[in-house]
């Protein structure tokens, strides 16, 4: 009978029940169903361990040579592992150790101890379950059994987080149909993509009739995505409404305005496209009326919004387009004021009309798209190494990785054009992911030739700074590359860490609290405010290339540059300075006691190999 069957529901009350002569095993355990190795040379260890633990409802395999125990313990698939602590490897290892260390076999270990020697030893390697001889066979048996019902129970709520996972997707799934068989989307109240199109056909019918154009703008977010992932789907919905009702408030506005004009706009509607773009149509009778308008949408729709608690920044961006000047039907419009809106987004923001240009971008970023994905999937991206050097010794201290894409032509296609659709498309965090994987391996390499690098310098978007995985992914590659996290840096621009987002400050803690390092890329070219500067957990500051360009010992670029490392140094920050390429500029980073500076004067972005003949002569420099 089972051991719950006698009202003793835990491991202490298993025991006490195993010590009462009367019982035999069938009488305490349930079946177990898993399998055991047992690893001893000892006689009445594998007499009484296998009879035991085959009691116990484990399938058991004993073995009294340990050179096959790791391929035996693999082919077995083993649950529970009972070793003699005096056994060890060919390099007198113990080989509890080995068993603890072998990242492929997930079973625990019970360690068979005859002395306290062998204990401690068990201790020191982390091995907790140990069984001190004489050993008592049924207690070793109920461990475990008892072991092997903890990972049972694991696995079955694994599944069942699976399951819920996959309800969850379920009920998403369910939601949007829901969302798409209503003429009124249910979270904002606004006519949903269906309801719209057919006030466009309408409004366009009536162009056709009365005169005059339809304007349709498309309305989108930079970064809507990375709210919904930051906040949940609850709390973007509300963000959501807020928009819903600004653009209402804005519109009748407006047509408060011209209601006693003869001029102007006369009709307009709003609808909600999908989960982050919304639309909105007007006639219009005077083109000078339509500036005004967009200029007052995109200020309404540009303020914080405030959730819960919480401040949401969002850039908006429009695209417009007009018909019959641009469009012949209401998909063709539609997909025209998608792509300017899609312009505007790719440019952070504001408002743009469509024009043919528009369209051959939309084509050149959705190929890149494409090719992206291609080129993830085939490992052909590749890193490039720039370093950075001390001022003062000229001494390597680190190396910053940067993302190359070439082609199959050997031409190039630059990050400038490739990391906005990265980040518009969602391949963002992928990208970044690969780079970091790369640049850690690389570093690592290096660092076992003892090159005597203090650390790798790698870029991060805004776009992984706002998910809530990115602390996690920086520490799982750290640790399958086997570097400290001390000897990382993560690079993140001004803009991105100056805008004082609450998701972005919270990962800057995180990747903080790993012992990350953390530096504020292109120095000076944000526009936010400084003062966010104090309390950013930051260790380093790069200063722009332009203010670096034209620098000599006067002038106005040595007052600002002068300005900007005080300000670094006296925060106790690290200074580094981009864009060195002369030997002028250089001395006045010296007069000015300049901590560090990269660019074309000390090298060029190198590829690994080159990199490495640099590393090696500027060791015996």
């Amino acid at each position: 009978m089972a051991y719950e069957s006698k009202g003793v529901t835990d491991f202490t009350g298993a025991l006490r029940l195993l010590s009462t002569t009367e019982l035999s095993a069938d009488d305490v355990f349930d079946e177990a169903g898993g399998t055991a190795l047992l690893l001893s040379r000892d006689g009445d260890a594998k007499k009484w361990g296998s009879r035991w633990l085959g009691q116990s409802g484990l399938q058991v395999t004993v073995a009294s040579d340990p050179a096959n125990g790791l391929d035996l313990a693999r082919s077995i698939k083993a649950d529970v592992i009972v070793v003699d602590a005096a056994m060890s490897d060919a390099g007198n290892r113990p080989y509890f150790e080995v068993l603890q260390e072998a990242a492929d076999v997930t079973a625990d270990v019970i360690v068979l101890c005859a002395n306290n020697s062998q204990i401690k030893a068990a201790l020191m390697a982390k091995v907790f379950d140990i069984a001190r001889k004489p050993y008592n066979w049924q207690s070793v048996a109920a461990r475990a059994y008892h072991s092997l019902q903890i990972k049972n129970r694991n696995v079955s709520l694994a599944e069942s987080k699976n399951a819920l996972k996959e309800a969850l997707e379920l009920a998403n799934v369910a939601r949007e149909q829901l969302r798409t068989n209503q003429r009124f989307e249910p979270v904002t109240g606004l006519p949903n993509k269906t309801k719209f199109v057919d006030l466009v056909n309408r409004a366009m019918s009536a162009t056709d009739k009365n005169g005059g154009s339809l304007a349709v703008f498309v309305v989108g977010f930079t970064r809507f995505r990375l709210v919904v992932e930051a906040m949940g789907q609850e709390q973007a919905d509300k963000v959501l409404a807020e928009i819903g009702r600004r653009m209402a408030a804005c519109v009748g506005d407006s047509n408060a305005v011209l209601d006693h004009s003869p001029q102007g706009l006369r009709t307009a509607a709003i609808g909600i496209l999908d989960s982050h773009r919304f639309g909105l149509m007007m006639t219009v009778h005077d083109e000078d009326s339509l500036p005004p308008f967009q200029q007052r949408l995109l200020e309404n729709l540009s303020r914080p919004i405030q959730v819960m608690g919480q401040v949401v920044h969002l850039s908006a961006c429009l695209g417009i387009a007009s018909y019959p000047q641009d469009a012949e039907d209401v998909d063709q419009l539609l997909q025209r004021a998608d792509n300017a809106m899609r312009d505007a987004q790719s440019r952070g923001g504001g408002c743009k009309y469509y024009c043919a240009d528009t369209d051959r971008a939309a084509a050149r970023k959705l190929r890149i798209e494409h090719m992206l994905h291609e080129a993830l999937d085939r490992e052909e991206l590749t890193v490039a190494y720039q370093p950075i050097l001390d001022v003062a010794s000229g001494k390597v201290v680190a190396l910053e990785a940067l993302l190359r894409w070439q082609q199959a032509d050997g031409s190039f296609i630059s990050p400038l054009e490739f990391i906005p659709v990265a980040e518009e498309s969602g391949l963002m965090l992928r990208t970044g992911e690969y780079v970091l994987e790369r640049a850690c391996r690389q570093f690592a390499a290096w660092q076992s030739e003892g090159l005597g690098l203090k650390h790798i310098c790698v870029n991060a978007s805004t776009v992984q700074l706002m998910s809530s995985s990115f602390a996690g992914a920086v520490q799982r590659v750290i640790t399958e590359c086997g570097i400290e996290a001390a000897e990382l840096e993560i690079e993140i621009s001004e803009r991105g860490v100056l805008s004082g987002d609450t998701e972005v400050l919270l990962q800057l803690q995180e990747l903080k609290g790993l012992g990350i390092n953390l530096s504020i890329d292109d120095f000076g070219t944000g526009d936010s405010a400084i003062a966010y500067l104090k309390d950013l957990p930051v260790d380093a500051l790069k200063i722009d290339r332009s203010y670096i360009a034209g620098l000599t010992k006067e002038g106005k670029n040595f007052a600002l540059a002068s300005a900007m490392i005080a300000l670094g140094q006296r925060l106790d920050l690290t200074v580094v300075a981009e864009g060195i390429e002369t030997p002028e500029q250089l001395e006045a980073l010296r007069e000015l006691a300049c901590d560090c500076y990269q660019g074309f004067f000390a090298a060029r972005p190198m590829e690994p190999d080159l990199a490495t003949e640099f590393l090696q002569e500027n060791r015996r420099f």
